[in-house]
């Protein structure tokens, strides 16, 4: 089974149903529901969201969707160990060099995002929604 991490802008599209991307999102939600791969995200991805979503909406909406989010995924580990890496890493946005080490720490493969240019990685599979659906999902047997 594949370790998946999930990014804000991803989620984002889920909940907000931000079209064209919410469909792809849709679809990699439905693999996380049916537990054909294990889905990650880190607390800063999740103050994101609610941050987000509670200016768009409400924050009893807001909270609806986090612990929604917290029935589906699991929450990787951000540590001292993890905020130093990341404070002393090259990634130019220190929320991103979080997200990054947080993932890299579960062992996780696949980093999932639109924003790849971002994450100029080369040990983590970076890509978008429809890029892990389409060429690196193998569906269970």
């Amino acid at each position: 089974m594949n370790k998946i991490f999930i990014d804000t802008d991803v989620i984002l599209d889920l909940l907000l149903n931000r079209h064209p991307f919410s469909s792809s999102s849709m679809k990699l939600f439905t693999l996380v529901e049916e537990k054909d791969v294990a889905a990650y995200t880190s607390p800063v991805v999740l103050a994101n969201i609610y941050d987000i979503s509670a200016k768009l909406t409400d924050k009893k909406s807001a909270l609806k969707h986090i612990r929604k989010l917290l029935t589906l995924m699991r929450i990787a580990v951000v540590n001292e160990k993890i905020m130093l890496l990341a404070a002393n890493s090259s990634f130019k946005d220190f929320k991103d060099s979080i997200q990054y080490f947080s993932a890299k720490n579960e062992r996780i493969g696949f980093f999932i995002t639109r924003n790849k240019k971002d994450y100029k990685v080369t040990d983590l599979t970076v890509c978008t929604p429809e890029e892990y659906l389409t060429v690196y999902h193998h569906p269970s047997n």
